[in-house]
């Protein structure tokens, strides 16, 4: 699996406050991100100037932030009267004046240290870009009139820089709309598959994938058909297709990982992740199990023939290992909602005996490995990553129904689900190190966002033995707490750029008292 260029921006139709401190964490401005120091869109040039970034932003989608600086820092230049022209319902028709029908924005004004910040958000065009359906001008004083574009014409993000359309950014307009047309024909065809999967519903075709060859049942199904002839099989009684299909994802990942096609392997691994997600909403725990053994397996294959991987992974396979943990913590934030508590720590502290010992989870080392192969940061001279995990996670999560069967692409409960499970994941690498609490190696992703989305996870933790026995194992309580206080401390130092992480509860903080030593 070679690694995509992927920039830090997770481009998502989010503009609450824990996604616009996530943007100007980042302290720099990229193709799908826009800083602005101001903009008073009661003027005329700033009107035009702002609808020219917009139609530019189009192309791929991204983001505009008003009223900060180059590196993302508040300037307080936008009044109270500016913040509100950045209100939909006034911007809006604004941007109408030039920009195509069609255009699909979000905005929302909030104060960071007592200054007003818009973000804006900016979809994709459906047709690949935006052309402009008048000129935009305006009188410039003392030097007469500015055209900033004509009609007809269309503007792309070139690095930071809105520009007009040229071969490079015409290029990128024609590989987005093949990309379209494929999806638009996979949907297509998905609607066949999702009739022949209302006849394996229904027993018809289902019979037919379970009585007939093993060899029928296999990874490059249609989602739809792949989990629901799985249904069929478990009714019937038959695991043999099943043993033969986890059997031979191994090879088949292996064969694709040496070729480079990381496209069909994302699909593969698509596939294990949505057969995992079922088994787990059917309570069918063996084939859980061997599910994310199999994907533990191709976790592997990163390690195969090279030498004992510490500091410099090969990018390949530490873009193989993001993958498959995007995939995992879409399962986890799945099994959080479900309150499958075994199954989150059966997620939680998987590791690969190739890994080095001081992981003692693959989420952890999949976390490391791909920040230092710079898959989560642009900035070459830094090693904080600029990427959030629980963001890549969630897009994963958006596109993969079979990953929320209880919940909307956009509904909070999916990044709920993952910020609880990426704390519980912290709080299990403490509790089940080979070395003993103190040894564990984690990192808080949950931290963040803020702290509401998981404070109640940490509370259930002490009262109830189903959730803390698969997480802490171990029965002492000085433990527990001194393992909560660590992840406490990990998660305040990572959350003071994000504005996020705040601390535990009262219960939560007077259990830590009353069970450390003073």
């Amino acid at each position: 699996m070679q690694p995509e260029s992927r920039e830090p921006v997770v481009v998502e139709a989010v503009v609450n406050r824990e996604k616009l401190r996530e943007l100007l964490a980042l302290e720099a401005e990229y193709s799908a991100l826009d800083y602005k120091s101001g903009c008073n869109l009661a003027e005329k040039r700033h009107q035009v100037e702002f609808a020219k970034d917009v139609g530019a932003m189009s192309v791929r989608g991204g983001f505009l932030i008003v009223g900060v600086d180059g590196l993302g820092r508040p300037t307080g230049d936008v009044t109270a009267d500016q913040a509100e022209m950045f209100d939909e319902a006034r911007l809006r028709p604004k941007l109408m004046k030039w920009l195509p029908d069609g255009l699909e924005i979000s905005a929302q004004v909030h104060e960071i240290d007592g200054n007003f910040v818009a973000l804006i958000y900016v979809a994709p065009n459906p047709t690949g870009c935006a052309f402009f359906r008048a000129d935009g001008q305006y009188e410039q004083p003392g030097k007469g009139l500015k055209v900033a574009f004509r009609e007809g014409e269309a503007f792309f993000r070139y690095g930071t820089e809105s520009t007009r359309l040229n071969q490079q950014g015409l290029e990128l307009v024609v590989r987005q709309r093949v990309e379209q047309v494929r999806s638009r024909w996979e949907d297509e065809h998905a609607a066949t598959y999702r009739s022949l999967a209302e006849g394996l519903q229904a027993g018809f075709a289902g019979q037919r994938v379970s009585r007939g060859a093993a060899i029928e049942f296999n990874l490059t199904l249609e989602l739809d058909i792949l989990t629901e002839a799985a249904i069929e099989l478990l009714r019937a009684g038959d695991d043999i297709p099943l043993r033969r299909l986890l059997t031979r994802a191994v090879p088949e990942a292996r064969s694709l990982y040496l070729s480079g096609n990381s496209g069909d392997l994302s699909r593969l691994l698509d596939r294990l992740a949505c057969l995992a997600a079922l088994f787990l909403e059917l309570e069918r725990s063996e084939w859980f199990r061997r599910t994310v053994a199999t994907m533990l397996s191709i976790y592997g294959l990163g390690f195969e023939n090279e030498p004992q991987i510490v500091d410099h992974p090969p990018p390949a396979a530490a873009s193989l290992w993001l993958a498959i943990i995007e995939r995992v913590l879409g399962i986890g934030s799945f099994a959080v909602r479900q309150e499958a508590w075994s199954y989150v720590g059966l997620l939680a502290v998987r590791r690969h005996p190739n890994m080095h010992q001081m992981y003692v989870s693959w989420i952890r080392h999949a976390l490391t490995m791909a920040a230092r192969a710079k898959l989560l940061t642009q900035r070459q001279a830094s090693s904080e990553m600029d990427v959030s995990l629980l963001s890549l996670a969630r897009e994963t999560v958006r596109r993969l129904e079979c990953l929320r069967p209880d919940a909307d692409g956009d509904d909070e409960v999916i990044l709920n689900g993952l910020a609880q499970f990426d704390f519980l994941s912290c709080v299990a690498a403490l509790g089940n190190s080979e070395n003993g609490n103190r040894g564990g190696v984690f990192y808080p992703n949950f931290a963040r966002f803020r702290g509401t989305r998981t404070q109640p996870i940490a509370e259930r933790l002490l009262r109830e033995q189903e959730v803390r026995k698969p997480i802490f194992p171990d029965p002492s309580d000085q433990l527990l707490a001194e393992a909560l206080l660590a992840v406490d401390a990990a998660a305040r130092q990572e959350a003071f750029r994000f504005d996020g992480w705040e601390g535990y509860t009262r219960d939560v903080n007077r259990f830590i008292e009353q069970h450390l030593p003073r």
